[in-house]
């Protein structure tokens, strides 16, 4: 009975112990996939920016690759020729008064749009090869406007994946005084980009902030319609209340969309992205790896890589 009591005891502890391991195993990706990230140099205490600080921060926590919005052409032309191969990089556009919303100049020769036939040597050129974050929110137009038409037809002729502000925000207290007097939070919708899958079929589109608080639903109905159209969780991931986060994150998951989400920051801190994600417990290391960076591979065409 003795030797029966003690094996037990034994065998008690290899359990505890493997249990405790476990539940002290740190997942650690194999790198990260940033598809929301601005080339910025505004000085900034809660955001990663500057180059040479967005260079250290991207190294210190293994991002390969960033998809990266730029509306200031000399910021970007610098921080492309310095990292050749981190970034994907695709203007950020429109911009009221050729104005950015944090302040500085965005295609101000063309009043705050690209011009289409400049854009497009960009793109064979290879310089660009994305598009967004399209700003049709803060411009205060909707998806299907006139003015972006010729961008969404260029985007499917050359498939470039096209990123878009889906939410509804920021709230007015943080935007700055100067920026965008047409900001209309109902054309963060989602669903507004219906007629544009529907006119181009295999257009790529990933919804930056994944339809936020607002539009959850609307984001989750257009990505069953359409498997073309992922989304990031950006601000979700990181300002918003954790709990929340992981109530968004989950009904994603739940809805069948584990293939379809990526990671993306938004230029905030990566390690509070990765603590929260961390404590997802619903998540397999699997569903881990597919959003940090397996997704992204394959929205960009680079898993091949």
């Amino acid at each position: 009975m003795k030797i029966i009591k003690h094996l037990s005891l034994i065998i008690f502890g290899i359990f505890y112990c493997q249990s405790l391991a476990a539940q002290n195993t740190t997942y650690n990706p194999k790198f990260i996939f940033d598809v929301h990230f601005h080339a910025t140099n505004q000085q900034s205490e809660r955001m990663i920016s500057g180059l040479n600080a967005t260079i250290e921060h991207h190294q210190q926590f293994n991002v390969k690759y960033a998809a990266l919005s730029v509306a200031n052409q000399t910021i970007g032309q610098e921080w492309l020729a310095k990292t050749p191969n981190t970034f994907l990089v695709g203007p950020s556009f429109p911009c009221a008064d050729g104005k950015y919303p944090v302040g500085y100049d965005c295609f101000a020769e063309n009043g705050g749009w690209p011009d289409i036939e400049w854009l497009r040597s960009q793109y064979e050129k290879g310089t660009f090869t994305v598009m967004g974050e399209l700003l049709y929110v803060y411009y205060g137009i909707p998806p299907t406007d006139a003015k972006l038409a010729p961008y969404f037809e260029l985007a499917h002729e050359l498939n470039i994946p096209i990123g878009v502000h889906a939410g509804h925000g920021p709230p007015k207290e943080r935007r700055l005084p100067t920026c965008c007097p047409n900001f209309n939070e109902e054309l963060g919708n989602p669903l507004m980009l219906e007629p544009i899958l529907k006119k181009y079929p295999g257009l790529k589109i990933w919804l930056m902030h994944g339809g936020e608080i607002r539009f959850h639903k609307q984001a989750i109905s257009l990505m069953k319609k359409h498997p073309n159209v992922y989304a990031d969780l950006s601000i979700l991931n990181s300002v918003m209340p954790e709990e929340m986060y992981h109530q968004f994150l989950k009904s994603f998951i739940d809805a069948g969309f584990e293939d379809q989400l990526m990671f993306g920051s938004d230029n905030l801190p990566i390690p509070m992205i990765l603590e929260r994600l961390q404590k997802a417990s619903f998540l397999s290391d699997m569903q881990k790896d597919k959003l940090l960076f397996k997704n992204a591979l394959q929205f960009f065409q680079l898993d091949s890589q």
